[in-house]
């Protein structure tokens, strides 16, 4: 038998099977194959992307381990993402994140979003919609420039953009300045005013929960340097909501610090109807159990893992 032939035969075998839900041994008869020979080229066509399997889950649908998070942190909704060895965690927790907001989005919503690699992921997964009208979306924290590793400030936004065909509004801005008094007059420019303004009346906040190390973003573009990054963990520091860095409570760790912060300010995050936090991997669970202790996050997408270890607590 040819290569051709082959594919041909696993074809018809997948379509008896898949669309016209013949059996095996049905198949066997029919074609005067074994069904064990069957059985294998069913395997093969999966291996071989002639045929791809998707349950589609019901947005209602709740596992016992999302029922139990969505109660021990008081939250509308916890999704949780099995851990697989085929595929990136980080884009099945965007692509789970994506179909949320696609449930709950509707026509005048006002999204304040954040940067990193996990919002861009989420972004890349948007399901597009030309039935809603007048979408928003808020770059709700200071960017980021003199690193070498993209953090997609300004792509995240825009993605939302096109995909509901809503205007995105940038915040040209460092994510932390050198006083309060600085930050102060760049927030009293009309422009900047205006944008930080969309933020506090959006009705849906999307955000990741970063680690603290001398790794993070923060870190590697100089706002913090290695001492001040040391000071900060002998003070409680796990992570940044909005690069408000948090302890493991949720509650800001360095007042002065976050006076220079350019972002949404918690306190008026927890205001928000939505507040989607999407998360994942080794190293954050101490930042997404702060935000949810502290009521920062009300819907949590992450994986089973640290799931598991949001429940043990910290």
């Amino acid at each position: 038998m040819t290569k051709y032939e082959k594919i041909n035969l696993m074809v018809n075998i997948a379509k008896l099977y898949y669309e016209d839900n013949y059996n095996q041994n049905m198949i066997a008869e029919k074609l005067d194959l074994s069904r064990p020979y069957v059985s294998r080229l069913l395997n093969a066509a999966k291996e071989a992307g002639l045929v791809t399997v998707q349950v589609h889950v019901p947005q209602d649908y709740e596992s016992r381990l999302e029922a139990e998070v969505r109660e021990r942190f008081g939250l509308l909704k916890a999704i949780i993402v099995p851990v697989s060895l085929n595929s990136s965690i980080i884009n099945r927790i965007g692509v789970e994140a994506a179909k949320y907001l696609n449930s709950i989005i509707k026509d005048d919503d006002i999204i304040c979003i954040c940067w990193g690699s996990t919002l861009y992921e989420f972004s890349l997964n948007l399901i597009p919609r030309s039935d809603i009208k007048n979408i928003s979306i808020v770059q709700g924290s200071g960017g980021i420039s003199q690193i070498s590793k993209n953090i997609f400030a300004s792509e995240i936004p825009a993605n939302l953009a096109d995909a509901y065909n809503g205007i995105p509004y940038i915040l040209p801005l460092p994510a932390i300045v050198d006083n309060k008094e600085t930050k102060d007059l760049l927030l009293m420019e009309r422009s900047i005013a205006q944008i930080m303004d969309l933020s506090e009346k959006a009705n849906i906040a999307i955000f990741t929960m970063g680690y603290f190390s001398t790794e993070c973003a923060l870190a590697r573009a100089g706002y913090v340097n290695v001492r001040e990054v040391e000071d900060l963990k002998k003070k409680g520091a796990v992570g940044d909501i909005f690069t408000h860095i948090i302890n493991v409570e949720g509650k800001i760790c360095d007042s002065e610090l976050d006076s220079r912060t350019v972002a949404l300010d918690l306190e008026k995050l927890k205001k928000k109807k939505y507040r989607i936090g999407i998360a994942s991997g080794t190293g954050r669970e101490k930042c997404i159990y702060g935000a949810l202790v502290s009521g920062a996050c009300n819907v949590l997408v992450t994986d089973e893992l640290t799931a598991v270890k949001l429940m043990e607590g910290f």
